[in-house]
């Protein structure tokens, strides 16, 4: 969407109205989150000793694969890479949640 209207007693309770903001707008507000992220990938390439190139495939999952920068940061970080976005991915991140705890040993 290029404009959105926000709730604003959606982040302060104590406030009540609407905020009108740009898809603009709100990239500029997130630029220092992006860069976390994407300082994040790099560090986490570098300590496996891999490239980007090397990277044949990246699964989008989580709330934040929704939004079209993160999308962009990662086909741009990882070109070479098939990206398969999952249709439902909190429900993937929910689902690699319950395996990992079932791989877990029991104490019982």
């Amino acid at each position: 969407m290029v404009n959105a209207s926000l709730d604003v007693d959606d982040f302060d309770t104590s406030q009540e109205g609407n905020i009108q903001i740009s898809q603009e707008e709100f990239q500029k507000m997130c630029e220092v989150l992006l860069n976390k992220v994407k300082n994040t990938l790099n560090a986490a390439l570098h300590n496996s000793y891999f490239n980007a190139n090397q990277i044949n495939k990246v699964l989008h999952v989580g709330g934040g694969s929704r939004m079209p920068m993160i999308k962009q940061l990662l086909r741009n970080m990882f070109p070479e890479a098939e990206h398969c976005i999952e249709e439902h991915p909190d429900e993937v991140v929910a689902m690699g949640a319950a395996y990992y705890a079932y791989s877990l040993p029991s104490d019982s």
